[in-house]
């Protein structure tokens, strides 16, 4: 296929031709050629142009319709620019030819009727044969040598003239017998053109029947007359088989046009189809992948079709074009935003998962388990990382959690046969101090009950939920004991409340527990200082001057010490339960 350079130098050779009218199909074929070039550059795949990245490579000659009119093309180099202003200076010289044209053949027209009227004249008037036969003849020249008329006179003064020439024929006499050898001459030849002009009725190629007919008709007219007896019968015979030709002409062009129309017509019924589509886009449809196939599908249909009629040819692709830039443009913002979307979450899902990559190695079980629980929670959340990366990190991220899962259960397998011996430990343990018998010294008793405290402390952790089973058995038991030994009151807490404190250490659980029991210490203490508090005003608001009243102002006096030195108690304790989480 010849590049634009090519054309040029062709179209210069063209527009030197002296006869420009001959060379017009030419001119037309070197425009088609370049309009071509124009729309395949036009049309390269560009945001999301007609021919989008996804149709594949533009092909070497576009479909009918896709290329772009030089006249309306928008003018980006030099080239195009000196191919418009030579195609300019041709269509302006052939529109001056063909004015000059028109001026002419009126002239023509006028000097033809003037030539008509002169012969009129003498076929009326002229009595000698001599003089008659002589201005015959030069009017003959003289018609001869003017140009071309109107075409839509051409017909008819051909006819009038032939019929003048037919007359004159008629009514001058000359000699008979080379008269007849003229007239049968005539109606051999313009019988000979007759069998041409049916022959080309048969042919199939329009632009040369529309040749050839012109041809035979000057043929014709050239001829002079024929036999008075077969005149009407070669000239019907004649003007049947030019009609039937023409007729054929006729009918091409209008096969043509119903062609153009038809095309039209499919050309708009896809213009529909795609303003459907782009309906369907600016509601909200996002089956991106489906509409695309139906807009290709639409474009190769399009590349299908023929040229429809000259005057909406260009109108209808233009329309055709924008509906399917629009489509094109809407997509192209969309996957803009959705390449956006999935940035942002790759960027997101690549900090979870470098998180997730440092706690994978993590040995503190509970706190990682909850941490990368909520990184993938927040996976989810974060949406899609694309096609090209939402998979590999998945991969990476995934591989983390398990690894730190796949740790932390065999660690608990472990743990839970520990546990296991722990848990038999203690029930031995509990089984011992159920049946410890006192030996009747309460000190000796003591350090056998914390000998007892500390091996309950060094028997190991084991579940919460075991722990407390066996702490409620093992409380019992030691609370047993202690009140076997019968201690005072106080020194009974202070022993009760360490054996306690040991206990917590030996839980599962130890930091949760202390906090637990610092909560409800804190309360207590909270529940006696409102409590004094009460006591100390209801002391101000009492008489205590009568013998009743002194009694009770004791008892009261009395209570509130109590409740003085169980704050300290349990302000002791608190500072204890501080100690083991510091």
């Amino acid at each position: 296929m010849a590049n634009k350079q090519e054309l040029i130098e062709r179209l210069k050779e063209l527009v030197a031709q002296e006869e420009l009218e001959q060379v017009a199909d030419a001119v037309g074929t070197v425009k088609e050629a370049y309009e071509a070039l124009v729309g395949a550059a036009a049309e390269k795949p560009q945001n999301g142009e007609i021919d989008h990245p996804e149709d594949g490579d533009e092909p070497d000659n576009p479909p009918n319709g896709r290329s772009t009119a030089i006249e309306s093309a928008a003018l980006t180099d030099e080239e195009d620019k000196q191919f418009k202003q030579l195609l300019d200076s041709f269509n302006h010289r052939v529109n001056e030819a063909r004015r000059q044209r028109s001026r002419e053949e009126a002239e023509n027209l006028a000097a033809k009727q003037a030539v008509m009227a002169e012969l009129q004249a003498i076929i009326t008037s002229e009595e000698n044969i001599g003089n008659a036969f002589k201005r015959f003849n030069e009017l003959h020249e003289r018609w001869r040598a003017i140009g071309n008329v109107p075409q839509q006179t051409y017909r008819q003064l051909q006819s009038d003239y032939s019929h003048l020439r037919d007359e004159f024929y008629y009514h001058i006499r000359i000699y008979q017998e080379l008269r007849d050898h003229d007239l049968r001459k005539n109606t051999v030849l313009k019988k000979a053109l007759i069998s041409d002009m049916t022959a080309l009725a048969a042919t199939d190629n329009v632009r040369i029947m529309e040749q050839q007919v012109k041809d035979y008709q000057e043929k014709w007219h050239a001829i002079g007359p024929v036999v008075r007896e077969e005149w009407e019968a070669v000239r019907d015979g004649f003007w049947e088989a030019t009609r039937a030709v023409y007729d054929k002409i006729n009918e091409h062009y209008r096969q043509r046009r119903a062609e153009h129309e038809a095309n039209l017509q499919a050309k708009q019924a896809l213009v529909a189809k795609m303003a459907a589509i782009n309906t369907q886009v600016d509601a909200g449809d996002r089956d991106w992948q489906g509409l695309t196939d139906r807009v290709l599908e639409l474009q190769n249909a399009w590349k299908q079709i023929g040229f429809a009629t000259k005057k909406d040819n260009e109108q209808i692709w233009k329309e055709f074009r924008n509906a399917c830039n629009h489509f094109f443009d809407a997509k192209k913002i969309h996957f803009n935003q959705l390449r956006d979307q999935f940035k942002a979450a790759r960027e997101k899902k690549q900090a979870l998962l470098e998180e997730a990559v440092t706690l994978s190695d993590s040995t503190e079980w509970r706190r990682t388990a909850d941490r990368l629980k909520d990184l993938q929670h927040q996976w989810k959340e974060a949406g899609s990382a694309g096609p090209r990366d939402e998979g590999r990190l998945w991969n990476k991220f995934r591989d983390a959690c398990d690894r730190f899962f796949k740790a932390r259960k065999l660690a608990y397998a472990q743990i839970d046969e520990a546990q296991a011996k722990h848990v038999q430990e203690k029930q031995e343990l509990i089984k011992e101090l159920e049946n410890f018998q006192l030996s009747g010294d309460p000190r000796a008793d003591q350090e056998s009950l914390r000998a007892f405290s500390q091996r309950w402390v060094g028997s190991g952790r084991v579940s919460p939920r075991t722990y407390d089973t066996l702490s409620e058995r093992y409380r019992a038991a030691m609370d047993k004991q202690y009140g076997l030994l019968r201690l005072e009151g106080e020194e009974l807490v202070r022993s009760r409340f360490r054996d306690h404190i040991e206990a917590l250490r030996s839980a599962p659980d130890t930091r949760e527990r202390v906090e637990r029991e610092i909560r409800a210490v804190r309360h207590k203490i909270a529940d006696l200082d409102n409590e004094l508090r009460q006591m100390e005003r209801n002391m101000g608001m009492f008489n205590f001057k009568s013998a009743t009243g002194e009694a009770m102002r004791k008892e009261m006096e009395k209570k509130m010490e109590r409740l003085r030195r169980d704050r300290t108690r349990l302000q002791d304790q608190l500072r204890e339960l501080m100690k083991e989480i510091r």
